[in-house]
């Protein structure tokens, strides 16, 4: 290597003091120590192919379906994209759902979203609780869902003075027609979506409709069995008035 050195106002191209030719500078390394080196490597790659054979991957979570799949069809959340291709690594924990839905999710248009956002809570109520009925009675869930069912009919008691005129109630059916189609998990996704309702009452409603998806399963829902989600000797199987005189009275909203 060399440097510019200032000589008397003139550049002056200095060899430096550790300069040496560049044939030697660039030399080569022993062709001993290079051997060793691809030997080295060479059985690196052998070990990782010995192993990489008879590796399994092991989930971290036990055998089971996800927690969005419970109530699978009727009451499950959306299906989970991860799991449509086999990559989701949540297992159970995934609050979407893992198993077969042979039609797309529902979903309002941009207008019926502004419409549904735009009424008040006792017609948003009004046209959810028709809805909930018929899904109901249709699947014969009356006895799992008494409770659901039973806060909706108190909140729209409570608003009562509210309450819409007929008319009213027979545009908004009319406005969001897609609400027809949607699913009894859709429908309770789409109440706790609504910024309108109350958020007291829809944390109650979330809660009493996931301990009903949590004691069924995806058998007894497609045979429109009727599986009771509460244990024997509980109040809770005869009346959801037994709710209130046994201690757990349904909250006022």
């Amino acid at each position: 290597m060399s440097s510019l050195e200032c000589r008397k106002t003139f550049l002056e191209v200095v060899p430096s003091s550790n300069w040496m030719p560049a044939a030697k500078r660039t030399q080569s390394l022993p062709v001993g120590d290079l051997l060793q080196e691809d030997e080295a490597d060479t059985t690196a790659d052998r070990i990782l192919r010995r192993v990489s054979c008879s590796f399994q991957w092991q989930p971290d979570w036990p055998e089971g379906i996800s927690r969005g799949s419970y109530g699978h069809p009727s009451l499950c959340r959306a299906p989970c994209v991860y799991a449509f291709y086999g990559t989701c690594m949540k297992g159970p924990r995934c609050n979407f759902c893992h198993l077969e839905h042979r039609s797309p999710k529902r979903k309002l248009t941009r207008q019926e979203r502004q419409a549904l956002y735009q009424m008040p809570e006792s017609l948003v109520l009004l046209t959810f609780q028709s809805h909930l009925d018929k899904h109901v009675t249709k699947l014969q869930l009356q006895q799992p869902l008494r409770l659901v069912l039973a806060v909706v009919a108190q909140r729209v008691k409570l608003l009562r003075p509210q309450r819409p005129a007929g008319f009213e109630f027979r545009m908004a059916i009319d406005q969001i027609w897609n609400l027809r189609s949607f699913s009894l998990g859709r429908l309770v996704e789409c109440i706790l979506q609504c910024p309108q309702v109350d958020a007291s009452f829809k944390q109650v409603v979330k809660s009493l409709f996931d301990s009903v998806r949590k004691g069924m399963n995806k058998l007894a829902v497609s045979q429109n069995v009727q599986p009771d989600p509460y244990p024997a000797g509980d109040p809770d199987r005869t009346d959801p008035h037994v709710w209130i005189t046994a201690g757990r009275s349904i909250p006022e909203f």
